[in-house]
């Protein structure tokens, strides 16, 4: 398997996992904020620990279709635009850890 097919096939597990995540992520917010669904310290432990995976499964999606985007505009270079977005995604989960 090459490496194009294997990051579609990430792609796409990202893409259905973040749905996955951003549907809990709503309704334990909803649950939340009106107090009904889940109880409430069930609700609050899931919307504020779910949202490293919901970055993180974002951030892997986006890259890897701005990688592609990139290679079908032809711009830069292979390794050095791989190498750019892992710098990149790297920076990005240490912000939201660091905020976090």
């Amino acid at each position: 398997m090459n490496s194009g097919r294997l990051l579609v096939k990430i792609n796409r597990i990202c893409a259905w996992m973040l749905l996955i995540f951003m549907i809990i992520f709503l309704i334990s917010g909803y649950a939340w904020w009106n107090r009904t669904l889940l109880p409430l310290q069930q609700a609050i432990s899931m919307h504020t620990e779910l949202d490293l995976f919901l970055v993180f499964f974002f951030l892997v999606h986006v890259l890897i279709s701005i990688r592609f985007a990139l290679a079908r505009w032809r711009v830069g270079y292979g390794q050095t635009v791989n190498l750019l977005l892992i710098v990149i995604g790297i920076l990005s989960f240490w912000f939201v850890l660091s905020i976090r």
